[in-house]
């Protein structure tokens, strides 16, 4: 028996799918029967003899047509190999007080010395550098040197914003363009992967402001979007 004997025609397949699926879409009817139409036209040697002798062509189709329907219900399940998974919810609900306790416990005091470097009030960067302390207050409101609050309302200067009595050069940039003095003086004094692993702050005391205050404004203006 020739390999052509073996086609199906696919718009009475397509009329066979529909009897069974009247709700289903006709891009999937039409996509079934080709599939049937293609399945028949593969089949070819002894094993498609064999199966022709055992059905007429009536009955090839309806077990053809009965692969198909399987196959589109196999795709239409959901995928249930994941095992579902539930969290436990977010728990009690604290009031400000015991909130504020349970941070405080796991808190970790840090001396501003410890991240921002030598610092000192007013009155000692009077007496390092000769600045009296109208002029540092100016400064300060300014945005021309940094300020650290340390406590409630002392103010703790980095010594290291400071050369030959004066703020450096650029500082007011940086300053300007970062959200708040915390953000200026923690970017300073981290080394950049664009200054070849230098700080910031290492450039500007070096006279280098230029590339520092294109950095500030690229970098630290993001964060006060």
């Amino acid at each position: 028996m020739s390999e052509a004997s073996l086609q199906i025609d696919e718009t009475a397949v397509q009329a066979a799918l529909l009897a069974r699926n009247p709700r289903a879409p006709a891009s999937e009817l039409d996509s079934m029967a080709r599939f049937v139409s293609i399945a028949v036209d593969v089949m070819s040697g002894v094993a498609a003899q064999r199966l022709l002798k055992l059905a007429d062509k009536q009955t090839l189709r309806k077990v053809l047509e009965q692969v198909a329907d399987q196959l589109a219900t196999e795709e239409k399940m959901p995928d249930t190999s994941a095992e579902p998974m539930r969290g436990k919810g977010l728990g009690e609900v604290l009031n400000l007080a015991e909130g504020r306790a349970r941070l405080a416990a796991f808190a970790t005091p840090m001396p501003i010395e410890d991240w921002a470097g030598p610092v000192g009030g007013a009155k000692e960067i009077e007496a390092l550098f000769g600045v009296g302390r109208s002029t540092l207050s100016t400064w300060h409101k300014n945005g021309a040197v940094i300020g650290l609050l340390r406590g409630q309302r002392k103010l703790a200067y980095p010594l290291e914003q400071f050369i030959d009595g004066r703020p450096l050069q650029g500082l007011s940039d940086v300053v300007a363009a970062a959200p708040d003095a915390r953000s200026a003086w923690l970017w300073l004094r981290q080394p950049h992967g664009a200054l070849d692993g230098e700080t910031p702050l290492a450039l500007l005391r070096a006279g280098k402001r230029d590339p520092v205050i294109a950095l500030a404004a690229r970098d630290l203006s993001r964060e006060s979007d």
